[in-house]
């Protein structure tokens, strides 16, 4: 890729149109029907006590250029600063009662998605950038919180602030308001234009946000192969170049706010020269007081603020409707999925053996094989491979070749699309312990035990010894108070797998998160499991891999090699090529410890894992 194409991301999940989002946001309001329309009330009360300090300075014009006296001008400031001080403390009121029912419902919104994210299943997840998500559950939520917290109490003041000063200004006199009506078209125009463009530019930075941080994800998760490879600069410049997308469209966002600017002061200043020039004529003749086009100036002037803050607003509007949009998304795709069409055939301990159901012994049969995401198109194809009972494969490739794409369809997270797998009459569903680190609840002793519930103390030692983690014996019984360190808590996962006993286990890079300090213990872990069971074994390294009966070397998709780890050493190929590579990595590192991965292609980085 060059450095200085343009990448343009996909999101997989979907992004809910506007009738879905008001149908949330009003499912929301109904949990609160006493709150939301105390809010309406107050606001309303608030915004009508405003306009009483304008109107008593117009009748202290009047009274002043009348000669009324002193008590009657001290009588309209007392209306005044009453007038001030009401609709000071009644906004208060309402901000309050306005900031429980907005903390109220962002909490049950974040609820709502997370539960659904949880319900999501693991093929719409990965059928795109792993990042999608993450940026929603974690970008979007706080994009809508602050809208929530900061927008939201503004633009219901300055809605209800315009009705009111709209309705006074008609009240005093309709060609004051008609004359008023003269900015209309600058702000009318000025909107229009800016969200013809902003809603299409802010959920480009969204998606380019994700973009950027989905590069920065796995430049990080593949550091150990990219500093192998000497392939740091290709990630960093894939870092840079979506870093700097970003910023280009954060810039046309900067760009169209100061074009919204100049059309709001336009407006200001046309609505205004128009407003005082008709009460000019007005009041020469006879129709209106100075007081009244004094009141109306000033209510008018009181618009500017109002306005100003709704249409500036618009940008956080905009971006907290994407986010809530795309919040929105994941509630409405969790509960409505189909179940995914599957093409090919299952076949497990529980079915009744068909006629050319495979031997006994072998575990694992694949025939012409195939799985692809619905919508990235991303998975493997006419994968044909038999795993004998009690023995060792190895899937292996570049991020993006298909190896774990299998792995989970072997473990029955996604049916095959065409082609058959056989599971042993007698296998139960595989184990698949996976790269990702979790440390439940409890103590030691709960964790093992979600796999066993009825296992008894001296078993659980037993599989903690059995994979290394004598530090885990003593403390079984313990509340852990402090998190593990991540060597620490895939040695608890390697131990629970143990202690479950499958027949077949499927290894997903079980050391991919593990720091080097405690990788040669998990992998010590991983060898003890491996004894004796039907192994599926899915590694980015190739040392791990090389002990297993068979290697099968996956490139885009496809099976591209298949055999022993001598076999393929000795013939020409992908698998030879980089255990040459890695073998000299070893040699040329200091102390000789440097451990090589398989490594990322310049397509296969493009796509996650």
């Amino acid at each position: 890729m060059s450095d200085a194409s343009v990448e343009t991301p996909s999101t997989t999940l979907p992004i809910a149109t506007g009738a879905q989002v008001r149908a949330v946001m009003m499912r929301l309001l109904r949990r609160h029907p006493g709150r939301t329309l105390a809010v309406a009330v107050l606001f309303l009360a608030a915004s009508a006590l405003g306009i009483v300090l304008p109107a008593c300075l117009g009748r202290i014009v009047d009274a002043v250029s009348t000669d009324a006296g002193f008590p009657v001008v001290a009588g309209w400031v007392g209306g005044a600063g009453a007038g001030a001080i009401g609709a000071a403390l009644v906004m208060l009121w309402a901000m309050r009662v306005l900031t429980a029912l907005v903390q109220d419902a962002l909490a049950e919104l974040r609820e709502d998605v997370f539960a659904a994210a949880m319900r999501l299943p693991v093929s719409t997840v990965d059928d795109g950038e792993t990042s999608d998500l993450l940026s929603r559950v974690t970008g979007d939520v706080d994009a809508v919180a602050e809208a929530g917290g900061n927008v939201v109490p503004g633009l219901l003041s300055a809605a209800f602030a315009i009705g009111v000063s709209l309705v006074a200004l008609t009240a005093l006199d309709p060609w004051l308001a008609l004359a008023g009506i003269a900015s209309v078209p600058f702000y009318v125009l000025g909107t229009r234009a800016f969200l013809r463009r902003s809603r299409v530019v802010f959920r480009e930075v969204r998606v380019r946000e994700a973009a950027r941080s989905q590069a920065v994800l796995e430049a990080v998760e593949g550091l150990e192969t990219l500093t192998a490879l000497n392939e740091q600069g290709h990630a960093l410049a894939r870092v840079r170049v979506r870093a700097e997308q970003s910023i280009r469209v954060q810039i046309e966002g900067v760009r169209l706010r100061n074009r919204l600017f100049r059309w709001i002061n336009g407006g200001e200043l046309v609505g205004l020269a128009a407003l005082l020039t008709t009460g000019f004529f007005l009041q020469s003749n006879g129709a209106i007081t100075v007081g009244m086009v004094t009141t109306a100036a000033l209510v008018f002037h009181r618009l500017f603020g109002p306005i100003g803050q709704l249409i500036f607003s618009l940008d956080d509007i905009q971006r907290a409707a994407i986010g809530l949009a795309r919040l929105v998304g994941v509630i409405d795709l969790a509960p409505t999925l189909p179940p995914v069409a599957s093409g090919g055939h299952v076949s497990s301990r529980d079915q009744s053996a068909a006629a050319d159901a495979p031997p006994r012994r072998t575990a694992i049969e694949l025939n012409d094989l195939s799985f692809h995401y619905p919508t990235t198109g991303r998975g493997v194809s006419d994968v044909t491979l038999r795993i004998e009972s009690g023995t060792t494969a190895a899937l292996v490739g570049a991020s993006g070749s298909g190896k774990s794409t299998l792995a989970r369809v072997i473990a029955g997270h996604h049916p095959p699309t065409s082609g058959t797998l056989h599971l042993g009459a007698d296998a139960p569903a595989p184990y698949y312990v996976s790269q990702e680190l979790h440390q439940f609840r409890g103590s030691i002793a709960d964790n093992m035990r979600l796999v066993a519930p009825a296992a008894s103390d001296d078993e659980i030692a037993a599989a903690l010894e059995a994979v290394g983690a004598q530090w885990a014996v003593s403390a079984m019984s313990a509340p852990t108070e402090t998190p593990l360190d991540e060597g620490r808590i895939q040695q608890l996962a390697i131990a629970r797998a143990l202690l479950a006993d499958p027949e077949i286990v499927i290894l997903d890079e079980a050391t991919a998160d593990v720091g080097l300090h405690h990788r040669d213990a998990v992998e010590e872990a991983i060898v003890a499991l491996r004894a004796g069971r039907t192994t599926v074994l899915i590694a980015h390294r190739l040392e791990p891999a090389s002990t297993a009966d068979q290697i099968v070397v996956f490139a885009d998709g496809l099976t591209a090699q298949q055999g022993t780890h001598d076999d393929l050493v000795g013939r020409d190929g992908l698998y030879r090529s980089f255990w040459l590579a890695q073998a000299d990595a070893r040699t040329s590192a200091p102390g000789g410890t440097h451990h090589t991965d398989f490594p990322d292609s310049t397509e296969d980085m493009e796509t996650p894992r």
